[in-house]
């Protein structure tokens, strides 16, 4: 999606959006966001047996722009990507 646009996902998908959009992602997905965006990713939680989201916004608690994130233990990572 472009600028201020809303990317959506599917389970293992990749959700992009450019400058204050939204990428969601499911289950095993990557999200993407341009400069003051947010990503939100959809994981499974064993321990509570329900799915549940991790949320994060472009410039607040080191999430950064452009890069693709993936949930880990319930919170966002980057994706190391090839060079």
């Amino acid at each position: 999606a472009g600028n201020h646009g809303t990317a959506t996902a599917g389970n293992h998908g990749t959700a992009t959006a450019g400058n204050h959009g939204t990428a969601t992602a499911g289950d095993h997905g990557t999200a993407t966001a341009g400069d003051c965006g947010m990503i939100i990713i959809k994981w499974w939680d064993r321990d509570r047996c329900r799915y549940r989201l991790a949320y994060g916004e472009v410039g607040i608690d080191g999430i950064e722009p452009n890069i693709p994130y993936r949930v880990q233990g319930g919170r966002l990572f980057p994706v190391a990507t090839e060079t």
